[in-house]
């Protein structure tokens, strides 16, 4: 059996938005704040019964909220109304127990399984905040304030949030979406036994309270039963026991007898005599208490005859990956307290802290394995957020999960949606693989530029600040303070980012050559009939609605602005300018920089023509550093600025 999906409704920015679940391991991407977060703290607290707080309850449902409880106290709407429009957080686990056979125990499961289909295979269960005060609770706690006060409400209503709901757990028939029965929080937590690995992982090895990291995982081999613990450590843990025993029994008669004779001897003022009971010392020593707290990870070398070094001398990310495998086991065992039929759910928030990339790529490509073998019986699902792009070009594509926002709210867009559709047949296997094997910074990004080459890449932040000093981005944060990414795919690769940007819906700006030919062959602009860059045909081609061996370079220059955009995605290219146009970023440049280039007067298009021996990248660096006051062409400017002018969020 596995968790489908989970479909959340009012906490926080999560309105109303849906998450499609991997069989293993499910991996949450996105901008920083888009939400990743709250979608694993809100099926956290949900299933282990926490209580609603006041700052989780969504801002944009808030006023009416307050107004729903002021119409109740004027009597423009009923208790039953109240209760039915009242925005309520819940969350709707969808399971798909297919998988099994017909004769198998479902276990933890069986109570939300309510319909009598056997064709049936889904089991839907709703977890919901439900308003929980009577009517008269209400009124007795807004007696004293005028019923049409918003603000009065709102103050009490924040003083006294906990007041408010209380978690009600439904079975819904999957046939019958009308027919529901309560279950017990206690059977959710029998289905889902969840455990949760911050992102704020205490790396200090000493810690706060000088408790070692390892406390928690020694303290087993003292306080269960030997058959609970492991076969491949039995006999260690066996020895290990019968040790401490010995020693702690022998130690303690020594410091008790010692101890006795030092107080006998300390106090005075005639008391104990000799015919009263004596004074004696009984200590309550416990080794193992004392190995539980002091023990502490360190590192030896055999080279240099076993010296050991503390733990903290030790890069932080293998400390990290060192944390999250002991917090791991201490899910395996949680679990071995549960039925056979159940799904695990471990939630892991950023673990790539401190990892370097390599790191962080092992970690995630062997997640699933690892996960296997902590607990071979059980499927356990994890929910993993990341920021990072190395992760990402690790993981399966059909793992990722998009996490957007939207104005007052927060989607998640599954890459199997995007791979699934006919449309983009052709192009996903290509974005996949160029996703594997480049830094995937297109899912944390603000916006994207879809380049050429190297060249771009040098000159583009270079260009974007120019552009900030001369006055060019007129909104409050401008370009250069936002984080966009580089996409370098050339003009022949570039229109296979087109279907995935509008996916992802990433404001986009792609900078490509016009590289105008005649025939097959490469020539001046002026003397072109057609281009070779295929971007630019498909785009023209959509536009103009031509097959592409019909596009002409007239189509291309006579492009308007307005047909250079689609949605969020604009593209640019070389134009005119003093007369002439370049078929390439090189050549624009050097006919805007005529000056620095100690052009004629009389120049014409062949002085601007780019030599093919000449090094794009040399060319680069020079004219930044040596000729820093150059001219950007119009055709980048016009392009950087449509980018600057797009909001983030839509």
């Amino acid at each position: 059996m596995k968790l489908k999906k989970v479909e959340i409704k009012n906490y926080r920015l999560l309105l109303d938005t849906t998450l499609n679940l991997d069989n293993k391991t499910t991996l949450i991407v996105g901008r920083n704040n888009s939400g990743k977060t709250s979608l694993i703290d809100f099926l956290y607290k949900i299933i282990n019964k926490y209580s609603l707080k006041y700052d989780d309850y969504p801002l944009i449902k808030r006023k009416e909220l307050f107004e729903l409880i002021s119409k109740f106290l004027k009597k423009e709407k009923n208790y039953d109304e109240l209760l039915t429009l009242i925005p309520k957080p819940s969350v709707k686990f969808i399971i798909d127990y297919s998988s099994e056979a017909d004769d198998e125990d479902l276990g933890a499961l069986s109570p939300f399984i309510i319909d009598l289909d056997e064709e049936s295979s889904e089991a839907i269960i709703v977890a919901e905040y439900s308003f929980k005060m009577l009517e008269d609770e209400i009124f007795n706690l807004f007696l004293e304030i005028d019923f049409s006060n918003l603000e009065k409400i709102k103050e009490i209503v924040q003083k006294q949030f906990d007041k408010f709901f209380s978690i009600k757990i439904k079975a819904l028939n999957p046939v019958d979406k009308n027919d529901t029965q309560e279950r017990e929080i206690r059977e959710l937590q029998e289905l889902f036994p969840t455990y949760i690995i911050n992102a704020e992982r205490d790396l200090d090895e000493t810690g706060n309270n000088n408790k070692s990291s390892l406390s928690s995982v020694i303290s087993k081999y003292f306080n269960i039963d030997l058959e609970k613990i492991e076969e491949s450590v039995l006999e260690d843990v066996k020895k290990l026991r019968k040790s401490v025993e010995e020693k702690n029994s022998e130690i303690q008669t020594d410091v008790d007898k010692a101890l006795s004779e030092i107080i006998n001897k300390t106090i005075g003022f005639g008391y104990p005599n000799s015919e009263e009971l004596q004074l004696g010392i009984f200590t309550n020593l416990k080794l193992s208490n004392q190995i539980e707290n002091s023990s502490q990870l360190a590192y030896y070398n055999n080279n240099y005859n076993g010296e050991q070094l503390p733990s903290n001398y030790n890069g932080l990310g293998y400390k990290n990956l060192i944390k999250i495998q002991f917090e791991l086991a201490q899910f395996a065992e949680k679990l071995k307290g549960n039925g056979e039929a159940c799904i695990p759910l471990l939630f892991i928030e950023e673990p790539e802290a401190h990892m370097h990339p390599q790191m962080q790529q092992v970690f995630i490509s062997y997640l699933d394995k690892f996960l296997g073998e902590i607990n071979s019986n059980k499927n356990i699902q994890a929910i993993v957020t990341t920021h990072s792009s190395h992760i990402v070009s690790a993981a399966d594509f059909s793992k990722i999960r998009y996490c957007q926002k939207i104005s007052n709210a927060i989607k998640y867009k599954d890459l199997n949606d995007f791979c699934n559709d006919e449309e983009n047949k052709e192009n996903k296997e290509f974005i996949r693989k160029y996703l594997t094997l480049t830094k995937s910074d297109l899912f944390f990004a603000d916006k994207a530029i879809l380049i050429e080459g190297a060249a771009e890449r040098l000159f583009l932040n270079d260009m974007i600040a120019k552009c900030k000093e001369k006055g060019e981005f007129k909104t409050e944060y401008d370009l250069s303070s936002q984080y966009y990414t580089f996409i370098e795919v050339g003009g022949a690769y570039a229109h296979k980012f087109i279907p995935f940007c509008k996916f992802l819906d990433i404001p986009t700006l792609i900078l490509t050559d016009i590289d105008s030919v005649k025939g097959k062959s490469k020539c001046l602009v002026k003397e072109g009939n057609t281009t070779s860059n295929y971007c630019i045909k498909y785009w023209v081609s959509i536009k103009k609605g031509k097959d592409h061996k019909e596009i002409l370079l007239k189509d291309i220059i006579n492009l308007t602005d307005e047909e250079k955009t689609d949605g969020r995605i604009h593209i640019e290219y070389q134009t005119e300018e003093y007369g002439f146009c370049g078929r390439s970023l090189e050549e624009a440049l050097i006919n805007v920089n005529r000056s620095l280039f100690n052009l004629p007067d009389d120049a014409t298009e062949e002085h601007i023509k780019f030599p093919e021996s000449k090094s794009k990248t040399d060319f680069a660096i020079e004219l930044i550093f040596d000729k820093k006051d150059y001219n950007i062409p119009e055709y980048i400017r016009k392009g950087l600025v449509w980018l600057n002018n797009q909001n983030v969020i839509i």
